[in-house]
């Protein structure tokens, strides 16, 4: 959730708007950086070609008067808007905008801008573009998000397990005396379902909460994706899912944990299935960056997508947006992945649908 900083505390830039902007219009036009600047009455004065870009906007359709239009709560003409309206200034906002081949993480500001007498004039957004690595410095990285949801879990799954297996086995003990039929036995069936379920929560904790050591073999990956759509197969039959295999043989033997990493693989396909209630197509396409050394991985589905207010919480423990989700999935498949000294990403639109990125080193050298 984005947070809004008062005005109170903060030193408005003093210019006066049409000597300095508007008529210096060339100064700002060609510069890295986005800035949008608007009057008073919501007219924008300055709207440069960088801004054009990441507010998704071509020149003919650039706003003349944002306070006449309606934009999405996490764009930046949205922030713009209310802190031209309600006072409010934004400082070091994150947002993503996602190009045709990447994200490109940004930090949002904006200001008032007030001529020398200190009366309002106008607003000012300017938006910088930054590097993951910078981005993450500046933010908890995922490591560190995993890191302290580990230590929790480390405390207190355990301490879970330990009374739910005695729970376990005296539920099985009453479960014998009752004849079979009886509607106890039903009863009782599901108890033992739901402390399975929680049992599988708690192992995923456990993930969470140790960094493994992987265990390393020669592994083909083509053959582990054969496996993993083969268990997939029959669910995406019966939701009308096309799947198609994009990779072949030729791809280099890896050094990886083949278990943890089919792992990985299942929960993507699984999740591209969920994505399509209403059928569709996945693309499971694997290649070999030479440059580089290390084998791209992807899961590309036309479902439903992801909200861009959603993506940047995607590898939080317990997000989730399925009502029968845990939210531990994506978190665990992004800890295997980064003990393999990889990378899951993720590109997606909403309406459009997603792709899931994993990208392994043919050497694991953090290991």
């Amino acid at each position: 959730m984005l947070k809004k900083k008062a005005t109170d505390n903060t030193a408005h830039i003093k210019m006066d708007l049409d000597s300095i902007l508007h008529d210096r219009y060339d100064l700002f036009k060609d510069l890295p950086i986005g800035i949008i600047a608007v009057d008073q009455t919501g007219k924008v004065i300055i709207f440069n070609d960088f801004a054009k870009k990441i507010s998704g906007v071509s020149p003919e359709e650039k706003p003349t008067n944002i306070l006449e239009e309606t934009f999405a709560i996490d764009t930046p003409l949205y922030f713009l808007v209310q802190t031209l309206q309600r006072d409010e200034e934004f400082h070091e906002q994150y947002y993503n905008y996602q190009s045709a081949n990447e994200v490109v993480y940004m930090y949002i500001s904006t200001t008032k801008i007030c001529n020398s007498l200190g009366k309002s004039e106008g607003a000012l957004l300017i938006v910088c573009q930054v590097s993951e690595q910078s981005f993450l410095s500046r933010h908890l990285s995922q490591r560190g998000k995993l890191a302290m949801i580990g230590e929790l879990a480390a405390g207190t799954a355990h301490e879970i397990r330990n009374p739910l297996t005695s729970v376990k086995g005296l539920i099985q003990l009453i479960e014998q005396r009752f004849p079979q039929g009886d509607i106890a036995r039903q009863h009782i069936a599901v108890i033992l379902k739901e402390i399975e379920q929680i049992n599988g929560i708690i192992k995923e904790l456990l993930l969470l909460a140790r960094r493994t050591t992987p265990n390393l073999s020669f592994v083909s990956l083509p053959a582990v994706l054969d496996q993993v759509l083969l268990l997939v197969e029959g669910e995406a039959n019966i939701k009308g899912i096309n799947i198609i295999k994009d990779y072949n043989d030729q791809l280099p033997l890896m050094i990886l944990d083949e278990d943890q990493i089919k792992q990985v693989f299942l929960h993507l396909s699984t999740n591209a299935i969920h994505a399509m209630p209403n059928g569709g197509e996945i693309m499971i396409s694997a290649r070999f960056i030479e440059n580089n050394k290390f084998i791209e991985v992807s899961f590309t589905d036309n479902g439903i997508g992801i909200k861009k207010e959603h993506i940047s919480r995607l590898f939080q423990p317990f997000f989730t947006t399925r009502p029968e989700g845990t939210g531990l999935g994506l978190p665990v498949s992004y800890q295997i992945v980064d003990n393999h000294g990889g990378k899951l990403s993720v590109k997606s639109e909403f309406g459009q649908g997603s792709t899931f990125a994993v990208a392994l080193p043919l050497i694991n050298y953090e290991v």
